[in-house]
């Protein structure tokens, strides 16, 4: 077994003992590991074992129905559940037609499965949705320079890494950004796939769920390299995103791109719903309430691409 992942099975198997989750002080029976993959918190009171039971609740979600029953009994997830495990253990045993030495070994099953379960969401970034996001381009000067701010709401118990996609269509193998990133994040690497640079951030400290976190990245690359576009198509709810470009007198035209497909974002004549010209020197574009999978911001038209 993982080192890691037995340390977590064995705090589940001390939350187990005795009331299990029905406890009146849960603060003594949740081990570090634990408290820190599921957000519990004991000065949050009721809210915090609540809060715990949910996370574990989840956990259970892919589980065949057996394990999943034995688990929640054995974690004593219902306040009508027997206030003893050796107790509860009989339960589960009648339940599945398995003597009480049986349904330990299901219950040890189930703890390993949900350890792996609250490993892997703690790993991956998807407890989050952008709250705003804030994109200046300027493209006046031979190399141009790219600017994002961003700040994210919490939804996982505990969020401590991001990764954030940067496109460049059309950019070639020359091209290779310096990314840098400033805020409540730390920029740990960056890996490259064709045209998408992916930034794994680290965060200044392990946030919680309903907390904000906000930081920037920037970026310059030579401006005949930039692609006529300063566009995004959120992987996740998005509640605002602004984007400024400064094209001095570069553009022969610009269009406002409000929520296309992402076939349409690459027409070059855009036309039709969900299009409408901009100022081709300084555009300016806002949005609230975007929809994942669709494209937004400004697209343009180089004036003399060969004099870039």
């Amino acid at each position: 077994m993982d080192s890691e992942v037995g340390e977590v099975v064995s705090e589940l198997a001390h939350l187990q003992k005795n009331r299990g989750l029905q406890s009146g002080d849960l603060s003594g029976r949740i081990g570090p590991r634990l408290s820190q993959l599921t957000g519990f918190a004991a000065h949050r009171d009721l809210l915090a074992s609540n809060s715990l039971a949910r996370q574990l609740i989840y956990a259970t979600q892919d589980l065949p129905p057996d394990l999943r029953l034995a688990f929640l009994k054995a974690c004593a997830s219902n306040p009508k559940d027997p206030p003893t495990l050796s107790q509860r253990l009989e339960d589960i045993g009648r339940a599945v037609d398995r003597s009480p030495r049986a349904a330990r070994r299901r219950v040890e099953q189930a703890n390993h499965l949900v350890a792996t379960k609250l490993l892997e969401t703690a790993r991956d970034d998807a407890g989050w949705f952008l709250g705003e996001f804030t994109s200046i381009v300027d493209y006046r000067d031979p190399i141009a320079t790219y600017l994002a701010r961003r700040t994210l709401v919490v939804t996982a118990p505990t969020l401590s890494h991001v990764t954030e996609q940067i496109s460049l269509p059309g950019a070639d193998s020359h091209v290779d950004p310096q990314f840098q990133v400033q805020g409540a994040a730390r920029l740990a690497d960056v890996t490259r796939s064709s045209q998408t640079w992916v930034l794994h951030l680290e965060l200044d400290q392990t946030y919680a769920c309903g907390e904000l976190v906000s930081f920037e990245s920037s970026f310059r690359i030579a401006r005949h390299s930039a692609p006529p576009m300063s566009l995004m198509s959120p992987r996740r709810d998005c509640w605002r995103f602004s984007t400024a470009v400064e094209l001095g007198d570069h553009a022969q035209s610009v269009w406002v791109l409000d929520g296309v497909t992402p076939p349409t974002a690459d027409d070059d004549n855009p036309d039709g719903a969900g299009f409408r010209s901009a100022d081709s020197r300084s555009p300016r574009a806002e949005f609230t309430k975007l929809t994942p999978g669709l494209v937004y911001g400004l697209r343009w038209r180089w004036r003399d691409p060969g004099a870039l």
